[in-house]
């Protein structure tokens, strides 16, 4: 049996680690190579499969001290100025993303118009690796004019690395969303939703700009995309949406005040159950309005949530023979789907590992 080697960028972090170990227990010829900037903090992984590099993604060639051939790149670290996607591409590497927010997939994607392609590139950096996106386009098979709906729980007590709370410093970004094919302005934390959660919980959701509202569209059958979230903390929910609303926010942006807002969204505790609830709404085959709900809860958490998602679309490579390779290009997450890994597949990759999918 030939080894590939995978290199998980970010593989010292809580996700990194997770994407490492789903890896190696589901595919036996693959070594995984953790890269990050000190080797010395690499997390564990009792396998003699794992090996460890540096990779700093600061540097003008992240990749200038990975020897070994390199079957897949799977980044879960911040590539703020894409030094890690373009490396990748110059060596013909498949890659895969799972951390940029919409700033990021914009700036990424314009830089990928502007040169060849050898291999693949996934985008996943919707929420959760994309895994909202990927139940979305799932569920909503059969539609037409589908408006898609994104609800999320957010647990502040949830395991978190400090990248996952990316997003606030941009909550005073106005951002465009599309509803029925018509793009509008809207700001963060602004039209609440009142959701019911899996779990009972009962919350106002608002808006975040997340890339699911830009690559759902890609799909001529959606053309209306939405994403909101919640925290489990009533309090701590209204107490940024006022700060958000009143324009204290903006005010308290910056380094300077940094601490104080990390204080308010990241206090990684020892997990939480992760929830997203997805809404559709569409015209079936009949011609006739239809809804359907689709409910997805994980009970070790959104890190590992987000683990699943990028296993998936790692997998979905990795599956793929020598000679039917991927054709190179652009992919997104809810591109999954194809003669190897249809709907059930994908459920029931998520389902083994404790995701409770509902509708």
């Amino acid at each position: 049996m030939q080894k590939r080697n995978v290199l998980i960028v970010g593989g010292y972090g809580e996700v990194g680690r997770q994407i490492a170990q789903i890896l190696l227990d589901r595919h036996e010829d693959l070594d995984i190579v953790l890269g990050g900037r000190s080797p010395g903090k690499a997390a564990a992984l009792e396998s003699e499969r794992v090996h460890t590099v540096v990779v700093d993604t600061n540097t003008e060639d992240p990749l200038q001290h990975v020897d070994e051939p390199i079957s897949l790149i799977i980044s879960a670290v911040n590539d703020l100025q894409d030094k890690l996607l373009l490396a990748a591409v110059k060596r013909k590497i498949p890659f895969i993303d799972v951390t940029r927010w919409t700033e990021l997939f914009e700036q990424a994607s314009a830089k990928l118009k502007k040169v060849k392609l050898h291999a693949p590139v996934v985008l996943s950096s919707g929420w959760m690796a994309g895994t909202a996106s990927l139940f979305a386009k799932l569920y909503a098979e059969s539609l037409q004019n589908v408006a898609v709906d994104i609800h999320a729980l957010y647990s502040l007590q949830d395991k978190a690395g400090p990248d996952s709370t990316a997003y606030m410093d941009r909550l005073t970004i106005p951002f465009h969303i599309t509803e029925a094919g018509k793009s509008r302005l809207v700001h963060p934390m602004t039209d609440p939703v009142k959701v019911q959660f899996p779990n009972g919980y009962e919350a106002k959701c608002y808006r975040l700009d997340t890339p699911d509202h830009m690559t759902l569209l890609k799909d001529n059958h959606i053309d209306t995309a939405s994403f909101r979230i919640s925290f489990d903390s009533k309090t701590s929910t209204s107490l940024l949406v006022a700060l958000v609303n009143s324009g204290l926010w903006k005010m308290i942006s910056g380094k300077r005040f940094r601490s104080f807002r990390q204080r308010l969204l990241y206090n990684p505790g020892t997990g939480s159950t992760h929830h997203v609830l997805i809404h559709l709404k569409g015209t079936g085959p009949n011609g006739r309005p239809v809804e359907r709900r689709v409910a997805i809860s994980d009970p070790l958490g959104q890190t590992h949530l987000t683990a699943l998602g990028a296993a998936v679309q790692a997998e979905k490579l990795l599956l793929m023979p020598n000679n039917e390779p991927i054709a190179p290009g652009v992919y997104y997450p809810e591109d999954l789907p194809n003669s190897r890994m249809d709907k059930a597949a994908i459920l029931n990759f998520f389902k083994q590992y404790g995701v409770v999918v509902s509708n």
